[in-house]
């Protein structure tokens, strides 16, 4: 899915002022020479014209050979000048930020649709990062540091299991429908693990999101309760059902009640009638979620989701 509606909204709105300003910088680059050089607006000027006047009779069929001559000679002229008063000949050239696109983000091609530009894919996952709440989290939990040299054989075998099923969580992420929830004990792996997916998912442009389980329901209730941004509010509430994945982590640690039972219960089956996916963390055991929440909840839950038990020693101190 990438960047909700807003959001690419935004990004196209910020594209637009970029090349406004741009606009702005050409146009006053313009004035600044012709003021310094009146000659060469004179040129610019009559060049113009000529060229229209060259382009229509071509479509008119008419002879247009004087045309070219004057226009030739309109051109050599300018350049004379321009060789002579050491002007820069690119104060005619537009200014973009990405010449690659022209600053419209997208790559036109002859023998097929417009595909992103390398600068609009950069800005969307900037965005995505910003939008996921995890842009300090990755930078120390993703899979490129992973360490399994703390480990007994035993738990080792275990965890790397895991990793391989998270590993095919991200591989078959676009054609294969799933959820994941990790449980057990404090510092066995679980938000690490969900760190990763989420690293590999956002840089394939897909959209994360990732709160803790308190932060989620505490956000929720203050948009549903507080006389807040209406508009605030639905963006919150878009970012929760629409993203491609949504990562609650640490559920349990929040304070549980009606509102946060059915808030939760909705998250996870509107998310689920519209296949997106869910990856939950949590040290309870299974029992406790099924007494802490709803008999809904936890059918939902073991009847969709692939329950990984981490266990191990602590391995904060190393993630």
């Amino acid at each position: 899915m990438g960047l909700g509606n807003r959001s690419f909204e935004k990004l196209n709105a910020e594209y637009g002022e970029i090349r406004r300003e741009n606009e702005r910088l050409y146009d006053e680059r313009l004035q600044r020479i012709y003021s310094s050089y009146p000659e060469l607006k004179d040129y610019d000027d009559e060049i113009a014209v000529a060229g229209l006047d060259l382009a229509f009779a071509g479509v008119r069929g008419t002879d247009g050979s004087s045309l070219k001559a004057k226009y030739d000679e309109l051109t050599a002229s300018r350049e004379k000048f321009i060789s002579e008063k050491g002007i820069d000949p690119a104060y005619r050239e537009r200014i973009y930020t990405c010449p690659v696109c022209r600053d419209t983000g997208y790559i036109v091609k002859e023998d097929g649709p417009a595909e992103k530009c390398g600068c609009f894919k950069k800005r969307e996952s900037e965005i995505l990062l910003e939008e996921s709440g995890m842009s300090g989290i990755l930078e120390k939990n993703n899979f490129s540091v992973m360490r399994t040299d703390l480990m007994d054989d035993e738990n080792k075998a275990h965890f790397l299991k895991a990793v391989d099923l998270c590993r095919d969580f991200i591989a078959t992420f676009d054609t294969d429908y799933r959820n994941i929830m990790f449980c057990g004990t404090v510092g066995t792996g679980k938000s690490f693990l969900s760190a990763c997916i989420a690293s590999e998912l956002l840089a394939s442009y897909h959209s994360v999101v990732y709160m803790s389980a308190k932060t989620l329901f505490d956000s929720l209730a203050e948009a549903q309760f507080a006389k807040g941004d209406a508009a605030e509010a639905a963006a919150l509430r878009d970012r929760i059902y629409d993203c491609d994945l949504l990562i609650i982590d640490d559920l349990g640690t929040e304070m549980t009640n009606s509102f946060v039972g059915t808030e939760l219960f909705t998250i996870i089956n509107e998310r689920f009638n519209a296949r997106r996916s869910v990856i939950i963390s949590t040290n309870l055991e299974l029992p406790l979620l099924r007494d802490r929440y709803s008999d809904r909840i936890f059918s939902r839950i073991t009847g969709s989701y692939d329950v990984l038990k981490m266990c191990g020693p602590d391995l904060r101190s190393v993630y």
